[in-house]
């Protein structure tokens, strides 16, 4: 699947996700899939996009090593497991990020999300 065909944002609450071309897609996606007891709070971000922690090039490439995993030649999978490596640091920074601004200002960070 090409990168622009892929979902562009990534809903979450809990254990559970759900996957969508905008954020109100993605959102929806995972209503359906909650129960009515759920209270976790939900969490949206962009998804298969580039970002200040891992670039556009650097999630195109992934994409495309990842299509051919099984034809890759040594170099290239030693490529990807350093990219696959890099976007781990990458959801490791952005949540480090994330918990730092929800300590200075927690109200700020969910109205500026929510």
């Amino acid at each position: 699947m090409p990168l622009q065909d892929s979902p562009k944002f990534r809903a979450a609450t809990g254990s559970t996700e759900a996957f969508g071309r905008t954020p109100q897609e993605a959102l929806d996606a995972l209503m359906q899939r909650l129960t009515s007891d759920s209270f976790s709070p939900i969490i949206i971000w962009p998804y298969n996009q580039g970002d200040a922690y891992f670039t556009n090039a650097q999630q195109i490439r992934l994409q495309e090593l990842k299509r051919r995993q099984e034809t890759l030649m040594a170099e290239e999978h030693a490529e990807l497991e350093e990219l696959v490596g890099a976007a781990l640091d990458a959801t490791t920074a952005r949540t480090h990020a994330v918990l730092a601004a929800l300590k200075h200002s927690p109200r700020q960070v969910l109205r500026n999300n929510g």
